[in-house]
């Protein structure tokens, strides 16, 4: 057959016109992508009849799923991010347009802070196993879990492109006089550290109402301490972040039996952060800006 067919046509390939035809044309394509997009969360079930509805293609969703995929629009999880409304976003912007001149060598001046909450057991949010089917509910197929993580310590640290600071416990609810107390127990011989013969330093802080109360403000200025206009939900802009999440990876393989196992524990961790992996988390600021600034104040990949 493909003799009679090279000596037909002097080829071997497929012609153009040959196979099953396509039952929608460019146009009803572009018109399924506007869909998508007018409405990312629309399911491709939901876009095969809302398509057929408005362009009158019979189709399946698989159908659609591969016109998406065609286009370069795969469904993906989406990622979890805090919600910035107007007024933040463009709080957001402004901060962003503000320091977009800053080098490393001033954001290396900063004192980085932020408290985190590490609970006792925290439960894997997607967890892999390899099992039979009949072996769903054996011990080693199980992700475990306790009633609100097992309990749970909040710690507050900083740093700065020096290198780690001071953490502490944070007992309770923090409230503004306990935040005094940490401030004095550790930000200042934090600071003595990281700056021992300057004052020209800035400290971060985000915008909790602890934070940002009178008395806390009064602090600052009676020991002359200059802090940032941070911006509102903002945790992609405060590189400790990534401190934490890397301690927290870490604590998948450790169960601590109590409150002091888990405190020694940070601590240790803590402890084993090098000085260049906060250089590289400082340096990290002027993209930081850039991506804010790109995504006009939305939340970055950071």
């Amino acid at each position: 057959k493909n003799k009679i067919k090279q000596h037909t046509l002097g080829t071997t390939k497929l012609q153009t016109g040959r196979g099953r035809k396509r039952f929608s044309t460019d146009r009803d394509d572009r018109q399924l992508i506007r869909m998508s997009l007018s409405n990312r969360r629309m399911t491709s079930s939901d876009l095969q009849k809302e398509w057929q509805t408005a362009a009158w293609v019979k189709c399946t969703a698989r159908t659609v799923r591969n016109r998406l995929l065609g286009a370069g629009l795969k469904s993906c999880k989406a990622r979890k991010k805090p919600f910035i409304n107007e007024k933040k976003r463009r709080a957001r912007l402004r901060f962003a347009k503000d320091h977009k001149d800053w080098t490393g060598e001033d954001w290396s001046k900063v004192i980085f802070s932020d408290e985190s909450n590490f609970q006792f057991y925290p439960t894997p949010g997607h967890l892999m196993v390899r099992r039979r089917p009949a072996e769903a509910y054996k011990p080693q197929c199980l992700a475990p879990t306790v009633k609100c993580g097992g309990g749970s310590v909040m710690i507050w640290g900083c740093f700065s492109k020096a290198g780690i600071g001071q953490i502490c416990l944070c007992e309770g609810r923090m409230n503004q006089a306990k935040y005094k107390v940490v401030l004095e127990e550790n930000l200042l011989p934090s600071a003595l550290t990281m700056f021992p013969n300057s004052e020209d330093w800035f400290f971060q802080q985000d915008n909790a109402p602890c934070h940002t109360a009178r008395s806390i403000k009064v602090w600052m200025e009676d020991h002359q301490i200059k802090t940032l206009s941070w911006p509102a939900q903002s945790p992609d802009l405060n590189p400790i972040e990534n401190l934490w999440n890397v301690i927290k990876r870490k604590m998948d393989g450790h169960k601590p039996s109590n409150k002091a196992e888990l405190l020694e524990f940070l601590r240790q961790e803590w402890h084993k952060v090098t000085q260049h992996q906060c250089e590289r988390l400082v340096e990290s600021m002027p993209r930081r800006m850039k991506a804010v600034l790109e995504n006009q104040g939305y939340s970055t990949k950071y």
